[in-house]
């Protein structure tokens, strides 16, 4: 590719070099002259909670874990006194053996004594376990999100600051949506647009914007720590991310729908039908679905269907490739995302066909953080 080893240089656009220029900053059509400070430095703008809670690393944690065991060792001690004192205690009279009355109620008092640092010492010992095989399971993951407490300033104030607006997209081209133009060597589309409407409405006539990929499973995380202003990405809005969107802890605004979609089966004609009718048995037991992980897609899908019928990728392409590789037969999308035309361009040959009812009926929207009702 020619614009690989020449990074193109066209009016009113930045380009910042990375994988085949799909990245920069945008202008827009209005702009007579760019910005020197397209690097902006967002740090200032997180404000640390000064005590708030951490995980502590292996040497602290180590060192936590040795101080609890010490101070085990030393209930296990105040055990072993207590019942030397309990047995000096005990005397027999007229062949039966009863506590002495005078040391009686200082037993009780020593009794309960232990117990209590006992008590406190196991609670101790497992409060140290806990933390410690927490943050182990927390980095046995592909992927680990490490959320930072941090008070972000409000969108329009940073975007004017900064100089551009920061829009989250598909990663994945989608045909109408999205697309890489190797004519223009710019990413095209429906996201693009809106993009650039908003950019406009915050920034005015010398706009600038720039588009940053997500995925289904990172989209809300990278809107929740404040790597990107708007999310645009095929969002549904459900209650759920309104409320406690579950990859980011966090509720999140959203704007009144630009589109309603509605998720098809497509793929092997015979399996699509199988799909249709929600059958996994007899000759449909072969039906394998690809679904996409963090998408309500997969939300649905999973209610449907056994967790042995559904192959989980992380984006589209992957599922695209999974179909012709033969690793599943039956891909998910909405109904213009996945027409023939698009899936043979991926490379397919096989025999296609799309399934002829809507499982859901999604409102697509755009996305912000909460707390923000100006921008929002």
């Amino acid at each position: 590719n020619e614009h690989e080893d020449n990074p193109p240089t066209q009016r009113g656009v930045t380009f910042v070099p990375g994988p085949d220029f799909r990245g920069g900053i945008h202008t827009g059509y209005h702009s007579a002259q760019e910005s020197d400070d397209d690097d902006i430095d967002d740090i200032e703008n997180q404000i640390f909670i000064e005590g708030a809670y951490t995980v502590p690393d292996d040497n602290e944690q180590t060192e936590i874990i040795e101080k609890l065991h010490e101070q085990l060792g030393s209930a296990q001690q105040e055990l072993q006194v207590a019942k030397s004192q309990l047995a000096a205690s005990i005397v027999e009279v007229d062949g039966e053996v009863v506590p002495d009355d005078m040391s009686h109620s200082n037993n009780k008092r020593k009794t309960s004594t232990f117990v209590f640092i006992l008590c406190l010492g196991a609670i101790a010992v497992s409060m140290g376990l806990a933390i410690s095989f927490s943050n182990r399971s927390d980095t046995n993951g592909d992927e680990t999100f490490k959320v930072v407490a941090q008070v972000l300033p409000p969108v329009l104030k940073a975007a004017q600051k900064r100089g551009f607006l920061r829009c989250g997209v598909q990663e994945q081209d989608s045909l109408g949506f999205i697309a890489f133009n190797n004519m223009t060597n710019e990413r095209e589309g429906f996201e693009v647009d809106l993009c650039k409407a908003v950019a406009a409405a915050a920034l005015g006539r010398s706009y600038r914007y720039e588009l940053v990929p997500t995925t289904g499973l990172n989209r809300f995380v990278t809107l929740a720590g404040g790597e990107i202003d708007v999310l645009i990405a095929s969002t549904t809005h459900t209650f759920d991310r309104d409320v406690h969107e579950s990859s980011s802890g966090m509720g999140f605004s959203f704007s009144s729908p630009y589109l309603y979609g509605g998720m098809t089966y497509n793929g092997v004609p015979e399996f699509v039908k199988c799909a249709d009718e929600l059958s996994a048995v007899g000759v449909c037991a072969g039906i394998l679905i690809c679904s996409i992980l963090g998408t309500t897609w997969y939300d649905t899908t999973k209610e449907l269907f056994p967790a042995s019928n559904i192959v989980l990728t992380k984006e589209q392409g992957e599922s695209f490739q999974n179909l012709i590789d033969g690793k599943c037969n039956v891909i998910q999308g909405e109904q213009y995302e996945a027409p023939e035309v698009v899936v043979r361009g991926f490379g397919y040959e096989g025999p296609y066909g799309q399934g002829k009812t809507s499982f859901t009926k999604d409102p697509l929207a755009m996305v912000t953080r909460d707390g923000d009702p100006e921008f929002a």
